[in-house]
């Protein structure tokens, strides 16, 4: 159990540091607001080009190739509610790195869904 619950920390961790690459990227992208095929295939090619949004995308996948090695050691009911412990550091990360504001409500409802994750790492993780 020890390594899922290792790998499935390296997995979340790199998919919250994902998720914070690809929102720098596209706000410096900026929004979609032209859903005709033209501009819309230019601006995800802009996306697409943009070195964050890259970054983002590796890390993402680093998430799955990790998740992948977790599901070769244990059950479905085991590794995906470990996933949520990306919730922690995404929100984490948002503060620190992109200075987003979360309010104590957000904080006390990701403290509950990472109490969850450890009591069912706690449950043992045979397939």
């Amino acid at each position: 159990m020890f390594r899922v619950i290792i790998t499935m920390t390296a997995a979340t961790g790199s998919a919250a540091f994902g998720s914070i690459f690809l929102r720098r990227g596209m706000s410096q992208v900026g929004s979609l607001e032209n859903y005709l095929p033209g501009p819309l295939l230019a601006y995800f090619w802009h996306a697409l080009c943009n070195p964050w949004v890259i970054g983002g995308t590796i890390l993402n996948g680093l998430f799955y190739f990790l998740f992948m090695a977790a599901l070769s050691w244990t059950g479905v009911t085991v590794a995906i509610p470990m996933t949520a412990i990306e919730y922690g550091f995404a929100a984490f990360l948002a503060v620190t790195i992109l200075k987003e504001s979360v309010p104590p409500v957000r904080w006390i409802g990701i403290a509950f869904v990472i109490l969850g994750v450890i009591l069912i790492a706690r449950g043992g993780g045979d397939k």
